[in-house]
């Protein structure tokens, strides 16, 4: 008996394919790379459009509620999905726009201002499948090796406020992760970019910290942490040569789903 595909378009053999662990494929260099490279923080599209192939069909409905320069929409608009985005400033999303309308790309719905306050404007339970990227913590003033001035971050932050501490940073978070939650169907998904960090001589695993306090959202369980190595990075010698300091070449994407049975308990 076939069973029919509940989570995607995929066949048998795509599906295979889209559960490694690790993302090797190097994205091509398009779609006004340059222009959109003004945002610190921008993923090629391409990428985006992959990852929501693996948790959507076609026209249903994606959600990026810190977008940037609109990497997820493109993604979803490139393959026949719907998409809306959040996104705090205004001049990232004139970018996102002027992209699309040099690339003769559909426009999605775009909502400026604060995540944790626009995402009221969505219905419960309306979307498909979340795509985003978080901002960092403590990247608006990082030191550079062997330099003495600072570099400012071009990352949107939560607000105009700068968030100075980690828990800060991760209460944020998990305030727009909990409004996200009820805007997600039941058994839906959720895919979350976040790299870690070396910083100050520490080693940061960001990735684990934002894990654990996502799952703290009751019937919001990780299913997986796909490492997406990113073939654009160059490697630098940082450290050299008194210390082992690692090139930060790949990124974590946090898989997560809503799982709400009946009852309105936590699916086993």
């Amino acid at each position: 008996m076939k069973h029919k595909n509940l989570v995607n378009d995929l066949t048998g053999s795509e599906w295979k394919f889209s559960t490694k662990s690790v993302i090797s494929k190097a994205y091509p260099v398009n779609l006004q790379h340059k222009l959109r490279s003004k945002h610190g923080g921008q993923k090629p599209p391409d990428l985006c459009s992959d990852l929501i192939k693996i948790f959507t069909k076609k026209g249903n409905l994606v959600l990026d509620p810190l977008m940037g320069v609109g990497g997820t929409l493109i993604g979803a608009s490139l393959i026949e999905r719907k998409a809306i985005g959040i996104e705090l400033n205004n001049k990232w999303i004139k970018i996102y726009q002027k992209v699309c309308k040099l690339e003769k790309i559909a426009i999605e719905k775009t909502i400026l201002g604060n995540a944790n306050e626009k995402l009221d404007q969505i219905k419960d339970e309306s979307i498909d499948f979340i795509l985003t990227d978080v901002p960092y913590w403590n990247v608006d003033k990082l030191k550079k090796t062997r330099a003495k001035k600072a570099s400012v971050s071009k990352l949107t932050k939560f607000n105009k406020v700068r968030l100075e501490t980690k828990d800060e940073w991760l209460e944020n978070l998990h305030s727009i992760f909990e409004k996200c939650f009820t805007k997600l169907k039941n058994k839906k998904y959720m895919a979350v970019f976040i790299g870690d960090i070396y910083r100050e001589k520490n080693y940061h695993i960001l990735s684990a910290e934002l894990a654990d306090k996502i799952s703290t959202i009751d019937s919001f369980t990780l299913k997986a942490n796909l490492i997406w190595f990113d073939q654009s990075k160059s490697l630098h010698v940082y450290g050299y040569p008194y210390s082992f300091v690692p090139s930060m070449i790949h990124q974590n994407i946090l898989i997560f789903k809503k799982e709400i049975i009946d009852d309105g308990t936590k699916n086993s």
